[in-house]
């Protein structure tokens, strides 16, 4: 698995449980060490983990806040916490995006999502809303045995996960500035908006009435927001039925 990671181009990761594992994984050169939801009150493993001084993701599907506060202050600076429920498959109501948040301002570290829920939703949310890891569990086939294997995600499954998750920290990498948008959308706009027309034809010199009024494409004339504004002016000409108003036909 080391040797297909590398080849791959992404880090090898792995959950070690014990410190006899720890130390096989750091032989063979682990970029980061997962610590399971099981193993977050083992503290001993925790500590180790971290003084190898590589990054350690830490999950907390079956913690207290009083345990998982050991476990951050144990696993150091270099470390980010998983908000996982340890339900097979989870529901989407207990999934707890809610955590993201609060594990981010109790810890001040990284926050990510452990997700055991049918499909890559969860895993969308939870990056939009700031976490910078989500794991997933992948299987070649959902009718491999194994416990996980229903909830799993297939290669072509991963793949549009990855996608998904690209696109979305395109859109969250790219602010928007709502007035330049706007400016950018000009031709589009006088398009797609209405201006203030004749909803009859007016003969110059008469004053003009909201009755004698509509709101029509295109947004070439006085913008249909304003119509209150021409309610009592004069008309300049006589002005048709559906002649779009400009200021200079007003007087």
């Amino acid at each position: 698995m080391r040797d297909a990671c590398k080849a791959a181009g992404v880090e090898f990761v792995c959950a070690p449980f014990s410190l006899e594992a720890l130390e096989r994984l750091e032989a063979l050169g682990t970029a980061r060490y997962k610590i399971g939801s099981g193993e977050v009150t083992n503290l001993e493993l925790v500590r180790a983990a971290a003084a190898t001084g590589k990054p350690v993701l830490l999950s907390s599907g079956m913690s207290s806040w009083e345990e998982l506060d050991a476990a951050v202050e144990a696993a150091g600076e270099n470390t980010t916490v998983l908000q996982c429920t340890s339900e097979y498959p989870t529901p989407p109501e207990r999934v707890g995006l809610n955590l993201l948040a609060e594990l981010r301002e109790r810890y001040g570290r990284p926050v990510g999502l452990s997700d055991h829920t049918l499909g890559p939703h969860a895993c969308f949310a939870a990056v939009a809303l700031g976490a910078s890891v989500v794991e997933k569990h992948f299987t070649l086939s959902k009718e491999m045995y194994g416990p996980d294997a229903a909830l799993a995600l297939e290669p072509h499954e991963l793949a549009e996960l990855v996608d998904g998750v690209r696109e979305i920290e395109a859109m969250l990498d790219a602010p928007v500035d709502k007035d330049a948008e706007a400016a950018a959308l000009a031709e589009m706009k006088r398009v797609f908006e209405k201006s203030v027309v004749t909803a009859a034809s007016i003969p110059a010199g008469a004053t003009i009435e909201r009755g004698m009024l509509a709101a029509k494409k295109p947004g070439t004339g006085i913008p249909a927001a304003r119509i209150d504004e021409v309610v009592g002016r004069t008309a300049a000409r006589d002005l048709p039925e559906d002649t779009v108003l400009t200021e200079d036909l007003l007087a």
